[in-house]
């Protein structure tokens, strides 16, 4: 019985975060693919402010596909240990815990012109959270 509900106050902490959660179409309206410029998506990326339980939508057509990499394999423009592989597009990655996250194509030559994508996802503002409830007084 105790399980079930600690599982039941996660679910339900999940869907209240995913209220407050923002989905981000990475690229905007150029999409998923070999990036016009070498730091298209780089440029991009640093445009938006992502917290826990944000999403990044990638809209790409086959044969492009998109991986989900260590921070070596990025920089290195190497595939050889994805965490996750999306080959169906639109493919959604879920910003679940602050940290950095990586992204790449699998085709490495278009990783090197530029179709790799590093998003940091900040950890909730516990100072912001306190001036926002109500009866605290800001200083």
């Amino acid at each position: 019985m105790q399980v079930i509900l600690i599982l039941l106050l996660f679910v339900v902490g999940i869907l209240v975060k995913s209220v407050n959660s923002e989905r981000y179409i990475v690229g905007e309206g150029y999409g998923w693919r070999s990036a016009s410029y070498p730091t298209y998506y780089e440029d991009w990326g640093k445009t938006i402010k992502l917290k826990p339980g944000d999403e990044l939508e990638f809209r790409f057509q086959k044969p492009d596909d998109l991986l989900q990499i260590a921070k070596y394999d990025y920089y290195a423009c190497s595939s050889n240990t994805p965490s996750r592989q999306y080959k169906d597009s639109p493919a959604t990655a879920f910003l679940l815990i602050p940290g950095d996250y990586y992204f790449k194509s699998s085709n490495n030559t278009n990783c090197i012109n530029g179709q790799r994508l590093y998003v940091n996802v900040a950890p909730p503002n516990e100072d912001k959270d306190k001036d926002n409830q109500p009866g605290v007084l800001k200083n």
